[in-house]
């Protein structure tokens, strides 16, 4: 899943809005990727027509709860500290603390948007637009360290890109932290440890 801001129309009324939001996300924390409108509904104290309303269908429901979650749990504050990082090594680090703080947080709706995208083009679409989005986010890391001559011989910024983005996707960050049992603190060392030596110049 990417951590990169999504953005998203708001249809109706505001709080009714927040109520269903909450109350998908609260069914997504408590039954993982199944989600019916109704239940949705119920939990959240409107109609089934309200979620309509709002939201057109399942697959507008689950896009807008992207949206909702990153405003939520503030990943733009997350973010903003890798742009601030002094060195590019530095800002590999803190994109590394970033998936290791926030996956853990929207995995929930994470399992049940992949979930829903073989089936649905929409959700499809949506999620590989935000791992393209995700995948430049740590490209422009990689170049910051190229241009700061930090980049290890033999790799190119779109290899060593490839690399970084594909080893702090969700499948790994699920292995490592679940049946390998790593905390996040122990991820976010140890991941860091393995593209600085992968990939950083020696002794940088």
């Amino acid at each position: 899943m990417l951590y990169i801001m999504s953005s998203g129309r708001a249809y109706g009324d505001a709080g009714t809005r927040e109520r269903i939001l909450q109350a998908t996300w609260k069914l997504l924390l408590e039954g993982g990727a199944e989600l019916r409108l109704a239940d949705v509904a119920a939990q959240a104290g409107v109609s089934r027509q309200a979620v309509y309303l709002h939201f057109g269908d399942r697959t507008g429901l689950l896009l807008g709860l992207l949206a909702w979650v990153d405003e939520t749990l503030k990943l733009h504050e997350l973010l903003a500290r890798v742009d601030q990082a002094k060195t590019g090594v530095q800002a590999l680090e803190r994109m590394v603390e970033v998936h290791a703080v926030y996956a853990p947080r929207i995995d929930a709706a994470a399992r049940a948007l992949e979930a829903h995208q073989s089936h649905d083009a929409a959700v499809a679409a949506a999620l590989r637009d935000r791992l393209n989005l995700r995948r430049a986010a740590h490209r422009a890391v990689i170049a910051r360290i190229a241009a700061e001559g930090d980049l290890a011989e033999g790799w190119t910024v779109d290899s060593a890109a490839d690399l970084f983005f594909a080893v702090t996707l969700p499948g790994p960050w699920r292995e490592l932290t679940g049946a390998c049992g790593w905390s996040a603190d122990q991820y976010a060392k140890r991941m860091s440890r393995f593209l600085h030596q992968a990939l950083v110049v020696a002794d940088r």
